[in-house]
């Protein structure tokens, strides 16, 4: 089957794209069909791909740890991460390349397998290359890969020039497109980082929206609040892979 399924990544709530591989698995499509993540939906992509029978359980328990290690990645509120932001500025902090593979890399150690991931696998995964200006799909060891794929500007900086290229592009293009609307706006916008997200966050939005009006199947999943636990957003991931499953088989 030729058809590219792609998944975007910009927040840690992607790990319930766990829900959504499951259901293409019980439909016996998930290894017939192209799988292109971003950012964090490569976790769950990736997990699954190695240890299917575990990797719920496995997400399930990096779903706490993955919001304390990448903080700004799990903030849903506009205000919230304006606030980060202008903070970070006061106090002239700037990340570190070292310091924040080494933070990313004992993520992985403990929550994903290593293998190696060859062109002839389904998981394709995106990292935005800074150095060349384009996005680029990594192979290797997948540890490594996710170590240039998750890197998220409000927390780390680059690893070896590669960027999560989700926050570049929001999501990969595709026939089929599940995309998570997660930014809560809850107040108008005052400060200068407020515009200057709003900015980045317009210019992906309009991205992402080119892309699903060119894709074949789309569904946005709409996050009803950043309490959402693990169990409540692999659900609606799952409910999504159904769908996309039924949209297939019509077709």
């Amino acid at each position: 089957m030729s058809f590219k399924i792609s998944l975007g990544g910009d927040v840690v709530y992607y790990l319930g794209a766990v829900g959504f591989f499951k259901a293409l698995d019980e439909a016996n499509i998930f290894n017939s069909v192209e799988i292109h993540c971003s950012g964090f939906s490569c976790i769950p992509a990736i997990v699954y791909f190695a240890k299917p029978q575990i990797a719920y359980n496995v997400l399930s328990n990096a779903w706490e740890e993955a919001q304390k290690v990448f903080k700004n990645a799990a903030i849903t509120s506009l205000d919230e991460l304006s606030k980060n932001i202008l903070l970070l500025y006061k106090m002239s902090t700037t990340a570190n390349e070292e310091s924040a593979k080494k933070k990313i890399q004992e993520f992985l150690e403990k929550f994903v397998p290593a293998y190696e991931i060859k062109e002839s696998d389904n998981i394709k995964v995106h990292a935005f290359d800074i150095s060349e200006g384009k996005d680029t799909i990594l192979l290797g060891d997948s540890r490594e890969v996710l170590l240039k794929a998750l890197p998220y500007p409000l927390d780390f900086s680059p690893v070896n020039n590669f960027i999560s290229s989700s926050w570049v592009f929001g999501i990969p293009e595709g026939d089929g497109i599940i995309y998570l609307d997660w930014i809560e706006k809850n107040t108008p916008p005052r400060r200068a980082t407020d515009y200057l997200l709003l900015a980045t966050f317009a210019r992906t939005s309009a991205i992402v929206n080119d892309r699903i009006r060119n894709a074949k199947f789309s569904h946005k999943i709409n996050l009803a609040n950043s309490k959402d636990n693990f169990r409540t957003i692999s659900l609606k991931f799952y409910q999504a892979g159904q769908m996309l499953v039924n949209a297939i088989r019509e077709h």
